[in-house]
């Protein structure tokens, strides 16, 4: 995968059936909003709410050449709100993630393709990653399927979306699995340091009591002492 590496946008599509967002003018001409956004100078993705930039970006991305051989591939993107809000101010950071998912749709994959692929975005490029599960033939490519065929490939296509949507929900309960566990054993930790400062705190205060004592003690014995020697 280019990219290397759940508050969420979770994106899923087939190629095959990728609708554009486009919509039709009374011009009968095609608009895009980020072709709305292009043609008014004055407004640039900063200027918009998070909602419309992540409109803005999932267009550019659906936009990408995507090669013919990954048609009936389920690609799965899954791009934090973090990653979004660092896209939307830093249009390096922008840039860098559309070229890695430009260069990863326009991989020919021939006769056979990963029946699944996914993408994690995030909002620094160490925290992305990506893989793919699975081959299958590539029937659609290779032009040789029948309505038969085309029926059981749209039959297949809904179990692994399935499948798909199954593996991401137990991926993110593992992951919340994993926060708690470590946010236990924070406060476990923490308990613990208490416990031994407040241990700490009541042993010097038991010494400061039995100083005081041995103190007052010997005081009194020296004066008395004087007193008898006095005598």
């Amino acid at each position: 995968m280019a990219i290397s590496g759940v508050g969420q946008s979770y994106y899923q599509n087939n190629v095959a059936t990728t609708k554009s967002t486009r919509s039709v003018n009374s011009m009968g001409e095609t608009n895009s909003f980020a072709d709305k956004v292009t043609e008014k100078s004055s407004v640039s993705p900063e200027d918009m709410t998070l909602e419309e930039y992540k409109q803005y970006f999932n267009e550019k991305m659906n936009s990408l050449y995507t090669h013919p051989s990954q048609r009936n591939r389920n690609d799965v993107i899954d791009i934090t709100d973090a990653a979004y809000k660092r896209m939307q101010t830093d249009p390096e950071y922008e840039k860098k993630i559309l070229d890695a998912l430009a260069k990863n749709k326009a991989v020919d994959f021939g006769g056979n393709i990963p029946e699944i692929s996914y993408m994690h975005i995030d909002d620094t490029w160490e925290k992305c990653y990506g893989y793919t599960q699975g081959m299958k033939e590539n029937v659609g490519y290779s032009g040789s399927s029948s309505a038969k065929g085309r029926s059981d490939a749209g039959s297949q296509k809904k179990a692994r979306q399935k499948e798909l949507l199954e593996e991401y929900l137990e991926k993110r309960a593992q992951v919340k699995k994993q926060q708690q566990e470590m946010l236990n054993e924070k406060i476990a930790k923490q308990e613990q340091e208490r416990s031994r400062l407040l241990r700490s705190w009541n042993n010097e205060r038991l010494l400061s009591k039995a100083s005081n004592a041995y103190e007052a003690n010997f005081v009194t014995e020296t004066v008395a002492d004087s007193a008898s020697l006095l005598d």
